[in-house]
């Protein structure tokens, strides 16, 4: 019977744990092992996977350093909160691996995050860093609204196991009320974010 719960851990050998490590890390491998490594990873915790993860996040392929920033995320743990704000700051990595740097930070939810996430929403050279830090500090915020505030209509728990940048619209709202948001630029990104 499948869990509601984020938190819900697949479980391995620590052969199978190592084996999946090394195969994340190895670039002599095909990259579509490699990424079924992460994907598997990802569903594991403790600090085996973690470093692994973390280490991808430098990988020289962007697309896996991308997705280990992700799975990171994903697993929302706060130990990974250090080198996920390293690959922030590091300008000399692509943006998209920084984009997803910063989406996991917000995943993560972290008030520890809040300030870095505001320094690089305001500096960073990346359009697409700048507004994913956006929708990151957004995420927080809300979190932390929803902390405190007994609000029926506060976003329940997604049936998936992910973490999303954004709560989804209303489910009230009709294609055309999401579409008019979504393509509204004068709505703020977290906004037009949930509408899709």
């Amino acid at each position: 019977m499948p869990s509601d719960s984020l938190n819900d851990v697949a479980s391995c050998s620590s052969e199978t744990e190592k084996f999946l490590c090394d195969l994340l890390l190895d670039s002599t491998q095909p990259i579509s092992e490699r990424f079924r490594a992460l994907f598997s990873l990802r569903n594991l915790k403790g600090p085996a996977p973690r470093t692994a993860l973390i280490q991808a996040t430098r990988d020289s392929s962007n697309l896996l350093a991308h997705e280990a920033a992700f799975a990171l995320g994903q697993m929302q743990e706060q130990e990974a909160i250090p080198a996920l704000t390293s690959v922030l700051n590091d300008l000399s990595l692509h943006p998209i691996v920084r984009h997803e740097a910063a989406e996991a930070l917000g995943a993560i939810g972290s008030d520890s995050n809040v300030s870095l996430l505001k320094h690089s929403l305001n500096s960073d050279p990346a359009q697409e860093v700048r507004e994913t830090c956006e929708l990151a500090l957004q995420r927080i915020l809300n979190l932390k609204h929803d902390a405190t505030n007994d609000d029926l209509t506060a976003p329940g728990i997604s049936p998936f196991k992910s973490v999303d940048p954004a709560a989804p619209a209303t489910s009230c709202s009709s294609v055309n009320q999401l579409r008019e948001l979504l393509l509204d630029e004068e709505k703020g990104m977290y906004e037009r974010y949930a509408a899709l």
